[in-house]
């Protein structure tokens, strides 16, 4: 398995073609940190759409029945298993690990 920071520079790009990367994949969104310990927001669904939006500096998760929004996250992991992306962990300003995990 392997694991790349992405630039920032690279989320736009990286995020608008994410849902093909993991087409017919269910995600789990889970978030991690001090404040809020860890909760599992969403369990097993399709992701829709991910869109990194520059000039509000936000990303936007599209999922069935909801959109979840990270505002300024500071640090994107991709990890990668044959070149199929596995998980995802974007570190917010809060300093919470929002983890993204793509399963068959």
């Amino acid at each position: 398995m392997g694991s790349k920071v992405l630039a920032k520079a690279e989320w736009a790009a990286y995020f608008s073609h994410l849902h093909e990367a993991v087409q017919g994949k269910e995600i789990k969104i889970e978030i991690v940190g001090a404040t809020v310990g860890d909760q599992i927001l969403v369990k097993s669904t399709p992701l829709l759409g991910a869109t990194y939006e520059v000039k509000q500096d936000m990303l936007e998760l599209l999922v069935e029945g909801m959109t979840h929004v990270i505002e300024r996250p500071r640090k994107i992991t991709v990890q990668d298993e044959e070149g199929e992306v596995v998980a995802i962990e974007v570190l917010d300003l809060a300093d919470r690990h929002q983890i993204l995990t793509f399963a068959k």
